[in-house]
């Protein structure tokens, strides 16, 4: 009864039609709402119905079994936020925001510290910030990726090739194509806190290979008006003392996260 009552509900909300998707919920908590009715507060996962069969395929073409299909916010917030642990008077609960920005889009997930508050995929990524400085500069994409890293958000570095003047214009592009990224996290968040029993938001962890741009998280952290920092993708895993080389950086965030559910 409840699982159809979650299907019943899910359709009014869902961007996709209720035939082209894969369900799952959890409940994770229940209540009394003021006439008496009880209430339950579930968390409902969705997919694409077809992506979902592509990944069932490939993995029975290999000989494999299945056994689940994660949610990459889930993963992502196993590595940047553990859970933690019960507390006999946690005192005032706030929420952190763990954001992993790719290339082509990035992945939002909210979490109170014991489980997903909600999540958004959004349309931008860090080649949004690529297009903007080659249109700024007229260099090729190839060349606007090298120039983007060297130069950062902040600093006095001033990369090969490009001139002082050029390199103020560089960094007034990559901020005006941050601005867009800012008012989409605004906006996500805002339509978060309109939620019942949403929290205040404590503070925004950055992951994926953007992250890692200089200046990036402080600039964010002005447009956004909550902390920003760049998220530690081991902060819920021990390191082996066999492992080589320099420690996984904040774009290994999601297939840690990954790893960490089996």
């Amino acid at each position: 009864q409840l699982g159809n009552a979650v299907r019943f509900r899910a359709q009014e909300a869902l961007p996709i039609p209720l035939d082209e998707a894969v369900l799952d919920f959890q409940i994770l908590g229940e209540g009394v709402a003021s006439d008496g009715t009880p209430t339950k507060r579930v968390l409902l996962v969705v997919a694409y119905r077809d992506l979902v069969h592509d990944y069932g395929e490939a993995c029975r073409l290999a000989g494999l079994r299945l056994l689940g299909v994660d949610l990459e916010a889930f993963a992502l917030l196993r590595a940047l936020a553990p859970a933690l642990p019960p507390e006999p008077d946690p005192g005032p609960r706030s929420a952190l925001v763990a954001v992993s920005v790719g290339s082509e889009r990035s992945v939002l997930a909210v979490t109170d510290g014991f489980t997903c508050e909600y999540t958004r995929v959004l349309d931008w990524g860090g080649n949004s910030l690529t297009g903007a400085l080659a249109r700024a500069l007229e260099l090729e994409p190839a060349d606007a990726e090298r120039v983007k890293i060297e130069l950062g958000l902040q600093g006095d570095k001033v990369p090969e090739g490009v001139g002082p003047e050029q390199a103020v214009t560089a960094r007034e592009a990559l901020r005006a194509g941050l601005q867009g990224f800012g008012r989409e996290l605004v906006s996500s968040l805002q339509f978060y806190q309109g939620q019942p029993d949403s929290l205040g938001i404590r503070e925004l962890a950055l992951a994926g290979g953007t992250a890692q741009l200089a200046g990036l998280a402080a600039d964010l952290e002005k447009l956004v008006g909550v902390p920003v920092r760049v998220g530690d993708p081991l902060a819920g895993v021990g390191v082996g003392r066999k492992l080589k080389g320099a420690p996984p950086g904040p774009s290994f965030a999601v297939p840690i996260g990954l790893g960490m559910a089996v």
